[in-house]
């Protein structure tokens, strides 16, 4: 049977059962934003890895080496933010073209440790090898949480409130603008642009969560928040209702949906790469919560809908109206 005949979530469902013969009771493994190692009493290793391929996650000349590299380390600290953790070390392995240019290696690392100085990660070794092509980039990162600290994608429970930390849609606009070439006014360009390629990482926001301890379930929105929100629906065994007037459409998103035809709901929905924090808390603590979230970050919390008992992802539309929601997000396979 091939991969694109079981897609990949049914891929590494298999593959998580043949590696968690090899965790200990101490340890967690492929299911979450990243693994937990249990390393002293209090204290739990927090890992991800990330895998950037040329043609797949990035086109060049589209993006600079600088923002390749911002990128590259960025996408792997937001896992770690939505474990709660604080970020030490990225360790990043190069597949590079021989033709590639040694001052784009070098500006990619310029532009990584942008990211690193920025939230006092150590760039601590990595690999270089050759690649017929494409130009291949991993990057896996290492941090620290709290022994029972970690926010984890399995405890939500019918009631809670499913909340963002931001806006969703900007990065998508952005792809939309390099694939379709789209005219549009210079600084929702360069806006667009910078939320695709720059995107920040929610590190402070998820230690300050994991620390209140009143999260249920949490990660980071990579793929597209109708396909991450089922990824908590189904580790945490329950469903969800969004409300569609209570979607956080980016302005960006609002101006460039539709120069393509699009409406701006499906970029906030399913365009991915926003790399905000989903999560879940209960009702009752929402409200003291959100008091205290913008007193330390100058932000709200953005409730947009609740997690339900039945299985089933849906929304209410403006017009009061329960709907099915079509899961669409990224898809590898």
């Amino acid at each position: 049977m091939k991969i694109s005949e079981i897609g990949e979530r049914e891929l590494i469902k298999r593959i998580s059962a043949v590696a968690a013969r090899t965790l200990t009771a101490d340890m967690l493994g492929i299911g979450d934003d990243a693994a937990l190692t249990k390393v002293k009493e209090n204290s739990c290793l927090v890992t991800s890895k990330d895998l950037l391929v040329e043609g797949v996650h990035f086109l060049l000349p589209g993006i600079t080496a600088r923002d390749l590299g911002y990128k590259a380390l960025a996408v792997n600290l937001s896992d770690l933010a939505a474990m709660g953790a604080s970020p030490h070390h990225a360790f990043v392995a190069l597949a590079i073209p021989p033709s590639t240019d040694c001052e784009f290696i070098l500006e990619f690392y310029e532009g990584l440790v942008d990211l690193a100085f920025k939230f006092k990660v150590a760039v601590s070794g990595g690999d270089t090898v050759i690649s017929p092509g494409p130009l291949v980039v991993s990057v896996t990162v290492q941090g620290e949480v709290e022994q029972g600290k970690a926010l984890l994608r399995s405890g939500a429970k019918a009631g809670d409130l499913l909340c963002t930390t931001g806006e969703l849609g900007a990065s998508a606009a952005g792809l939309l603008i390099l694939e379709h070439n789209l005219p549009c006014a210079e600084k929702i360009r360069t806006q667009a642009l910078l939320a695709h390629y720059r995107p920040q990482p929610r590190i402070k926001e998820g230690k300050w969560l994991a620390k209140l301890g009143v999260v249920t379930a949490a990660m980071d929105i990579s793929d597209g928040l109708s396909k991450d929100v089922l990824e908590i629906c189904q580790s945490s065994g329950c469903g969800a209702v969004f409300y569609e007037d209570k979607i956080p459409i980016h302005p960006i998103a609002a101006a460039v949906a539709p120069l393509q035809g699009i409406e701006p709901l499906a970029l906030a929905l399913h365009g991915g790469e926003d790399y905000e924090l989903l999560f879940t808390i209960p009702e009752e603590l929402f409200a003291s919560t959100a008091q205290s979230y913008y007193e330390t970050f100058g932000r709200t919390i953005i409730p947009i809908g609740k997690i339900t008992e039945a299985p089933e992802i849906g929304m209410v539309t403006k017009t009061g109206k329960w709907e099915k929601l079509l899961i669409k997000g990224y898809q590898h396979f």
